[in-house]
């Protein structure tokens, strides 16, 4: 990114000094993080890192032992109408009775307040964001009876609903079909390209030069971050995920191709 130096109120996300522990031990340790707005960030790591428990703590699910935590300049809780989240699609009670309606429209809730039931207007909202996932067709079915891609589309339109300047999203394509993962990538892409900023928790390092611009490499602290041409190398990789180096060689040091679809070879 060029132009003069962002401060603590400029950035999308702002986290100083975090420590998150669990029983005593620390899963997150001394984590400091900025990320600017309208990028599209990829939080990676390996298992165990710390990355859902990093969004989990931002959101306010989890209380830090320590640490400052800033969205557009202002605590999480003051900002909920500008924050999205989508959480691991294994995290949702899926049979719990409700239509892929309903569902979509409690993002609609934050705005609504306690004390008014969605209308029309909602309704054409959510109707709206299923046809951006391309599940209008579904709109009266039980959330149990939709395959895992199809489910985690219902939740990205309930976060699209939102109309939020930050989303969240924790693995969203993870386990998922490639028709899906083009739809929620193409989405994610139309969403920054619009100003808004994307946080993903993110698992596959042969996609993230394909289709992330900004980048966190976390193992309990943070390894680097930063514009992801110039943080994606094999050396930061190597200090996140340790032994599995001929892997992220490969991944960080392949050459660039021209752009493949999104549903192509795997």
């Amino acid at each position: 990114m060029s132009g003069p130096p962002l401060h603590e109120p400029d950035f999308a996300l702002h986290v100083e000094d975090l420590t998150v522990a669990y029983e005593g031990k620390p899963v997150l340790w001394d984590i400091d993080l900025d990320i600017p707005p309208g990028v599209m960030a990829a939080i990676i790591g390996p298992n165990g890192a710390g990355k859902s428990t990093l969004l989990k703590t931002v959101l306010g699910v989890l209380r830090p032992t320590a640490g400052h935590i800033r969205v557009h300049g202002a605590p999480p809780r003051q900002r909920l109408r500008r924050i999205a989240y989508v959480p691991q699609r294994s995290a949702v009670d899926w049979d719990f009775p409700t239509s892929v309606l309903d569902v979509v429209m409690m993002g609609r809730y934050g705005h609504l307040g306690w004390l008014r039931w969605p209308g029309r207007r909602e309704r054409e909202r959510a109707f709206a964001a299923l046809e951006q996932v391309g599940l209008t067709d579904l709109a009266g079915r039980q959330i149990n009876q939709l395959s895992g891609g199809q489910q985690q589309r219902v939740f990205l339109a309930r976060a699209l609903v939102q109309e939020a300047d930050v989303y969240f999203l924790d693995e969203p394509l993870a386990g998922v079909d490639a028709t899906t993962e083009r739809t929620i990538v193409q989405l994610l892409q139309q969403l920054r390209d619009a100003g808004k900023t994307l946080i993903v928790v993110h698992h596959d390092l042969q996609t993230v030069r394909d289709y992330f611009d900004w980048l966190v490499i976390l193992n309990v602290r943070v390894a680097a971050q930063g514009p992801l041409g110039s943080v994606y190398t094999a050396e930061n990789l190597r200090r996140a995920y340790g032994g599995k180096i001929a892997l992220i060689e490969r991944a960080a040091t392949a050459p660039d191709t021209p752009e493949r679809p999104l549903d192509g070879p795997r």
